[in-house]
């Protein structure tokens, strides 16, 4: 199968998933608590400032995390998708109690310039961060988060929605709605009640 062919059947797989409800989108989506360890190490977001992943990227917000880099064409742009739709959902508590984190799981070659860029093409708004760092402290997040796979083009689909406050983090598997990562938003937020 040539390279254009598979081009083809890709972009018209990510504009059915992209038109397709949310319920189809979500009916497959599982999700666990998991137990995970937040690194404190050094990133930088997309304006080239340097932050500490857990304790100022994270904070003490309710965060959502993806992960992406910038060359995807399959798993990446579904999940862009899922989060530019979230920051409409989240509203006025975008990065302020709520924040949206997309980790590129390419350091070596997505600069904060180059995630800039990625982000002004998604829309993204204040609050929604994108992560990039060294090599070696990015693949250490990775880890610490279970979600480091040695192919960056065979990484599993996932987002993570955790309480940076207590540290209690949940996995949802798959292509989950903007609709169903907000209800876990929500169940950390009245948790903190």
């Amino acid at each position: 199968m040539g390279m254009k062919r598979i081009m083809v059947i890709v972009i018209a797989l990510w504009g059915v998933l992209a038109l397709a409800p949310s319920t189809v989108l979500s009916a497959s989506v599982k999700s666990s608590y998991v137990n995970i360890k937040l690194h404190d190490l050094d990133v930088l977001d997309q304006d080239g400032k340097r932050l500490k992943f857990k304790s100022n990227a994270i904070g003490d917000k309710i965060v959502a995390i993806t992960f992406t880099y910038t060359n995807c064409t399959t798993i990446c742009p579904v999940l862009d998708s899922i989060f530019s739709k979230m920051q409409s959902l989240i509203g006025q508590q975008l990065g302020k109690d709520i924040g949206l984190i997309t980790i590129s799981i390419d350091p070596l070659n997505d600069s904060p310039a180059r995630l800039k860029q990625h982000a002004a093409k998604l829309k993204a708004k204040p609050g929604w961060t994108f992560l990039t760092g060294k090599k070696q402290d990015i693949d250490k997040v990775l880890y610490g988060l279970d979600a480091y796979a040695p192919d960056i083009y065979n990484h599993p689909p996932m987002v993570f929605v955790g309480d940076g406050r207590t540290n209690v983090w949940k996995r949802l598997y798959g292509f989950p709605s903007g609709e169903k990562i907000m209800t876990v938003i929500r169940e950390f937020e009245n948790a903190r009640k």
